[in-house]
């Protein structure tokens, strides 16, 4: 069993079939951009979209370390060329400790980034400046610009386990809104420089 699943099995007691595997591969492949057009914007994410969001966000903040390895150790399984844009993970055996520190640490920064993006759905001139800012330090660690997209959906499933006795169509398109518009801008940020 890959170091990904044992560390997915010891967060959850489980691992995800490749069922969902391919429904996520599939998902991604179709929405994946590899360029920013500033003529599609982002979703309007509406009053009550930011209500459940900020909603689920206080229920995910109880497991959010758990959270994010599960979105990245997914990420990883599904996208392992993902894994190897990682500065960090590059030189680090996968089977050492600080790998596992290492991974529950970046988790957590990009945790932090979601956190800071649900409280600033208030001013949304707040939420564009962190994610262009975002994406330009991003495209300055060589990452490409298509993998962007790729989070959104991983974070999304990481969380319905959290959720799932109120997780509903309108939860599942909050959070989708919310990552598109994180990545809209993200991208807008990889393009400016």
């Amino acid at each position: 069993m890959s170091l990904f699943k044992r560390i997915k099995r010891s967060l959850t007691g489980s691992i995800q079939t490749d069922d969902y595997e391919s429904r996520v591969i599939s998902r991604n492949n179709n929405k994946t951009r590899s360029t920013f057009d500033p003529q599609i914007l982002p979703p309007e994410i509406s009053e009550r979209e930011v209500e459940i969001l900020k909603d689920c966000w206080n229920t995910v903040q109880q497991d959010v370390a758990k959270v994010g390895i599960i979105t990245f150790v997914g990420l990883f399984e599904t996208h392992p060329d993902v894994h190897d844009a990682f500065m960090s993970f590059r030189a680090v055996n996968t089977s050492d400790l600080e790998y596992n520190a290492i991974l529950r640490a970046h988790a957590l920064r990009v945790m932090g980034t979601v956190n800071k993006c649900i409280y600033r759905l208030d001013n949304r001139d707040k939420l564009q400046e962190l994610m262009t800012e975002m994406g330009i330090r991003h495209k300055n660690y060589s990452v490409k610009i298509e993998f962007i997209d790729l989070m959104g959906p991983q974070f999304i499933s990481s969380i319905k386990a959290s959720l799932e006795t109120v997780w509903t169509d309108e939860h599942e398109k909050a959070w989708d809104n919310l990552f598109k518009v994180m990545c809209y801008h993200m991208r807008k940020g990889m393009c400016s420089i």
